[in-house]
């Protein structure tokens, strides 16, 4: 769903090696970063079912939240991060409850076509002459 190239338009390289070195190799530990980005897709999965084409707020969403994933096994304080996993529960259950879209789909799908509401007019002017 996102990759370490999506990782790094959050956040830059160095930062990205400080979060992911748990082992202080000096290196970019790919376990790590892999199985905060499985967590965080488990967490969302645990709101929506994930699309096969998501949207790019989902994506955002799935990038944050393996950010504040590799923030919590840093040790981040839980206040530091606590705004930002609020925002994306707020916005998974806006998803969850199909106010906002999960997945892109193609420009050319058809929409419903909204009926219009007002009286049709005819050209043709009525005769109260008798009246």
């Amino acid at each position: 769903m996102i990759t370490n190239e999506d990782l790094l338009k959050e956040v830059s390289q160095k930062e990205l090696l400080q979060l992911s070195d748990v082992n202080a190799t000096g290196e970019i530990d790919q376990s790590v970063i892999d199985d905060c980005k499985q967590d965080s897709i488990s967490f969302i999965s645990s709101f929506i079912t994930i699309p096969n084409n998501p949207s790019p707020l989902l994506r955002d969403i799935a990038v944050d939240l393996t950010i504040i994933e590799l923030k919590k096994r840093n040790g981040f304080p839980k206040e530091a991060i606590k705004e930002a996993q609020e925002k994306c529960e707020s916005l998974l259950l806006k998803m969850a409850s199909k106010k906002i879209p999960t997945e892109v789909t193609s420009g050319t799908s058809s929409r419903p076509v909204q009926k219009k509401r007002s009286f049709v007019h005819n050209s043709e002017r009525l005769d109260l002459t008798g009246f």
